[in-house]
């Protein structure tokens, strides 16, 4: 019974870990927005990826998140550091 529990305590470990995720995304016509991964509600929409990274960053960092941003091109980066994201969108060559 003790390797039935450990699975389940695992299992609700790995749930509320996909939960401590902010999401930054573009959204056409509105611009880059920022969500809670299992949410479709957004946060916040922002006119450049640096701005939205900028806001980002203070809500992981008062949360406690992680932070994933998805590209244009449809992939995810995601930083346990909201700072590296920071970092990375003040120097990435996609287009605001």
């Amino acid at each position: 019974m003790a390797a039935k529990e450990s699975k389940k305590e695992v299992k609700k470990e790995e749930v509320k870990e996909v939960k401590d995720i902010h999401i930054l995304s573009f959204y056409e016509g509105k611009g880059w927005g920022v969500k809670r991964q299992g949410s479709d509600k957004i946060i916040k929409y922002f006119k450049t990826k640096v701005e939205a990274t900028e806001y980002i960053v203070k809500v992981a960092g008062n949360q406690g998140t992680s932070v994933s941003i998805k590209l244009k091109n449809g992939k995810f980066q995601k930083f346990d550091n909201a700072l590296r994201a920071l970092s990375y969108a003040k120097t990435s060559k996609e287009d605001d």
